[in-house]
């Protein structure tokens, strides 16, 4: 898996990545620093991202339609 590959799958649930040296950092589109997550495994990025994508508030119906 690469960098853009995740990068591109992230982006589509609502969830933006970005790569500074060996830390990776996940967040929600104008999400605060309280709100990020950081890791230096990009597979544990897209994990964490797609778990942010997927609020537990919502019906998991909800979250698989709202991309279709």
């Amino acid at each position: 898996m690469k960098y853009r590959e995740v990068q591109e799958q992230l982006r589509l649930v609502g969830i933006l990545i970005s790569k500074r040296g060996d830390s990776l950092r996940v967040n929600h589109f104008s999400g605060s620093p309280e709100t990020a997550y950081v890791t230096s495994d990009l597979e544990e990025a897209l994990r964490a991202g797609l778990t942010m994508a997927r609020p537990k508030h919502l019906p998991a119906n909800w979250c698989a339609q709202r991309h279709a």
